[in-house]
Parts: structure tokens; C-alpha cells; sequence
């Protein structure tokens, strides 16, 4: 199987829905392995989020809502050209596959179209045109204990890192019965935040804690650890046909 095109840190320059307007407000990070990713947006809402809030949210605000934060595992394909991420931690994890189709503009440059479901089961179209700020090598982390699961990647001045404390069973979809929406504690154990290595010093871009109150608990230091949680998972070589630009 040819390297995955895709390996490398992205920054999203700009989203549409229904052929409206060109949104670009909304800060992105997204930093794709092999196969591991994660990726972090900021808040385009003021104010904390609560489970109430987000159950009175317009299905246009439950969306950024959902992928504040998010990580796990990516897969794609060439024909036809379509990209799947497996979201398996979030703050509100999803128990199916995010799949769009995906048209590339030059090397650096993709757009992703996808569709997204509101409240009566209408389809709404979107564009995201992303841009990659550096190819590689990427690393990825784990932190898997009994209560606390994470991902972190990190690629050149860049880190993303997301981090879930409440229970296995949850988090993973094992019960049927468990409702996410329902567990008020699911907003204040759930951290996903980009960092920018300047000035000899990791500093958080943006991150959850604005909407969710969770200062992050963990920061790209922790995981060079040699005695910390952290593990380092593995190593993605730069693609020869992938150059800085």
C-alpha cells in the first residue's frame, strides 16, 4: 500500500455548508499519522459548554460542538478518493465513521466535502480546504489506563493532544445502554488542545478549556517522560515526495 498522502500537521483554511458562505474564523489543527490522528478546533461560541446547552444547540452548533476535539483512527483510498476517520475519543464519541470524499489542489493543498445530518435528518453539504503546514515524521503517543485514555501527535513546533478521564466503558461504546449527554461529568474529563513549540517554550494555540472550564492536564514535556504514562506508539518516515515548503 503507497504511503498515506495525507501524513503530516494541517491547518484548515476554510469551511462552506450549502454553498452559503466562506467561513474562516474557526481555528483547526489536525495531525494525521499512518494511521493514528487528532485534531483540535476552537470555539465558535462564547461561553462555557454544558450539557444543556448542548442539548439545546441548532444542529449547525452541535456540529462544531462535537468535534471540538477528537482523535483516533484514519483510513483512505484512492478510487474512489475518500478519507475515514475513527473517532475514538471525543467529547461526545461518535459510533460510526466520519467518511468524506477528497480532491487535491497541489501537494500542500485538499479540499474535503463531506455531508452532516441535522435535527429532521436533512443532509447539508460542506467544503473544508486545508492546508499542510509540515509533512513529517510524525509521532504518536498512547496513554491507555484503566480511567484515562489519550492520544497525542506531534510533528516540527507541533503537538496535538487529547485526553478523556471518565470510564472505559463509555468512552468506547461497550454499553448500549450509556448515554454520553447524559453524564454531566463527560464535559469536565475530556481536554484536547493544539500546542506551537516558540520562543524555546511549548504554548497552548487553543484549545477546550475555553468552553469547557478543563485547564489541559497533560502538555507535549510529559511525553518525553521516560517514567511517565505516556507511550510512545511509533514513528511515520517523511515521504520522499512530501517537501517543506
Amino acid at each position: 500500500m503507497p504511503l498515506n498522502p495525507f501524513l503530516g500537521v494541517w491547518q484548515r483554511r476554510s469551511i462552506q455548508f450549502d454553498q452559503g458562505p466562506i467561513e474562516t474564523s474557526q481555528s483547526v489543527l489536525w495531525i494525521q499519522a499512518e494511521t493514528y490522528f487528532a485534531d483540535v478546533r476552537s470555539a465558535p461560541f462564547a461561553g462555557r459548554l454544558t450539557p444543556e446547552r448542548y442539548r439545546a444547540m441548532d444542529w449547525r452548533s452541535r456540529f462544531d460542538a462535537d468535534l471540538l476535539g477528537f482523535a483516533g483512527t484514519f483510513s483512505w483510498s484512492e478510487a474512489p478518493p475518500t478519507c475515514t476517520w475513527h473517532h475514538r475519543l471525543a467529547l461526545t464519541p461518535r459510533q460510526w465513521p466520519d467518511t468524506s470524499n477528497y480532491q487535491w489542489l497541489g501537494a500542500d493543498e485538499f479540499l474535503e466535502q463531506g455531508t452532516c445530518e441535522d435535527d429532521e435528518g436533512g443532509l447539508h453539504p460542506f467544503v473544508e480546504h486545508w492546508h499542510r503546514l509540515h509533512p513529517g515524521p510524525v509521532q504518536v503517543w498512547r496513554l491507555d489506563q484503566a480511567e484515562q485514555q489519550g492520544q497525542a501527535l506531534r510533528v516540527g513546533n507541533w503537538a496535538v493532544l487529547v485526553h478523556q478521564w471518565r470510564s472505559r466503558s463509555v468512552s468506547s461504546g461497550e454499553s448500549p445502554q450509556a448515554d454520553p449527554l447524559q453524564e454531566i461529568d463527560i464535559f469536565r474529563a475530556f481536554s484536547a488542545t493544539a500546542w506551537e513549540y516558540r520562543d524555546a517554550t511549548w504554548r497552548a494555540l487553543f484549545g477546550t478549556e475555553t468552553s469547557l472550564g478543563t485547564p489541559p492536564r497533560w502538555t507535549p514535556l510529559d511525553l518525553d517522560d521516560p517514567l511517565g504514562l505516556w507511550q510512545l506508539e511509533r514513528s511515520t518516515p517523511v515521504s520522499q515526495s512530501l517537501e517543506l515548503n
